[in-house]
């Protein structure tokens, strides 16, 4: 079994994106201090929330989950991948595309219809 720690790939992440932690408790829709939670390891994001956390950050859940060494080896296979890289590029953004992404990646369908929605009206 892995000494691997969730807090560690968020914190890992959110750096790597170049968002803030405020910025990833809005997405998420709950306070600074539990994402900082989150990141400390004082607790444990739920289901819901780690779906979301890999959508923001646009990894899969396996990929969020995993360690270095599990995400390159799929088991038994002997098969080794290469990861892609996080072709977002979210950190050529200024803050606000920042958010904008993140609130649309955080987002369910019907939230991401109703953002795009929006968007299209804008430019009329």
């Amino acid at each position: 079994m892995s000494d691997f720690k969730i807090n560690e790939r968020l914190r890992e992440l959110r750096v790597k994106s170049g968002y803030t932690q405020q910025q990833v408790a809005d997405f998420l829709n709950c306070s600074r201090s539990t994402y900082t939670y989150y990141e400390t390891g004082k607790s444990m994001p739920d289901v819901p929330t780690t779906v979301t956390l890999a959508k923001i950050f646009n990894i899969s859940v396996a990929e969020l989950l995993a360690d270095e060494t599990d995400i390159h080896n799929v088991a038994d296979s002997g098969y080794v991948y290469a990861r892609k890289k996080n072709a977002s590029h979210i950190y050529d953004l200024d803050r606000d595309e920042m958010s904008l992404v993140g609130y649309y990646r955080a987002g369910n369908y019907q939230t991401r219809k109703k953002i795009m929605e929006f968007v299209k009206q804008i430019d009329k």
